[in-house]
């Protein structure tokens, strides 16, 4: 049995209808202007002009649940991003002043990184001044002066010379009477033999 057009066309709307339902009200003249190319102007009609077929399917179109729900998410996501794009612009003082305070603390550490370096070789040449090895050579050198100072006091004394009344460094020189001359000898004395007898035992490992 051949179907007849007329069931040929019915058939034809309903698996259309059934994909689209809005084109069940639709005339046969509005279906076939939906079928219609859109890119091929009518005769008399100027390729530049958009032809009544393309405005029907673009009507149609945007009638569609789909295309509606596509602009409105669309439309959503640009109110989204403008929200956005408000919030960003009220904090971007915030930011900028943050931003610079950023920038100072980092100049700051910057510099101090490099005048650390030299506060680290000024502190390393003063524990080099309080290393061990530096203090007992200060010990031998105090106890080596106290040794000269005691014998330039000695010779003096048995030649008759002049010597300073004092060790402030200021004294006026003088001659020195026996009792003046035995204390500060027996001083000096008493107290280089203090010193030599520390840096020997340093020396030796008996002083930690």
């Amino acid at each position: 049995m051949i179907d007849s057009p007329a069931s040929s066309t019915s058939a034809l709307q309903t698996r259309l209808t059934t994909t689209f339902p809005q084109t069940a009200s639709l005339l046969r003249e509005d279906l076939q202007s939906l079928a219609a190319d859109p890119s091929i102007p009518l005769p008399g009609q100027s390729p530049s002009e958009p032809s009544q077929a393309s405005a029907y399917f673009e009507a149609f179109f945007h009638s569609l649940p789909k295309t509606q729900s596509l602009y409105s998410s669309h439309a959503s996501l640009l109110r989204a991003n403008e929200e956005k794009a408000a919030r960003n612009l009220a904090l971007q003082p915030d930011l900028e002043a943050l931003r610079a305070e950023t920038q100072a603390l980092f100049d700051r550490a910057k510099a101090l990184e490099a005048e650390w370096a030299t506060k680290e070789a000024q502190l390393n040449e003063l524990q080099k001044r309080f290393s061990p090895s530096a203090l007992h050579f200060g010990l031998m050198q105090s106890a080596s002066k106290l040794n000269d100072k005691s014998e330039a006091l000695a010779n003096a004394f048995v030649e008759g010379l002049e010597y300073p009344l004092d060790d402030s460094g200021t004294a006026v020189n003088a001659l020195l009477d026996e009792q003046a001359f035995v204390k500060r000898y027996k001083e000096l004395r008493k107290t280089y033999h203090k010193r030599r007898l520390v840096a020997d035992r340093w020396a030796g490992g008996q002083v930690h």
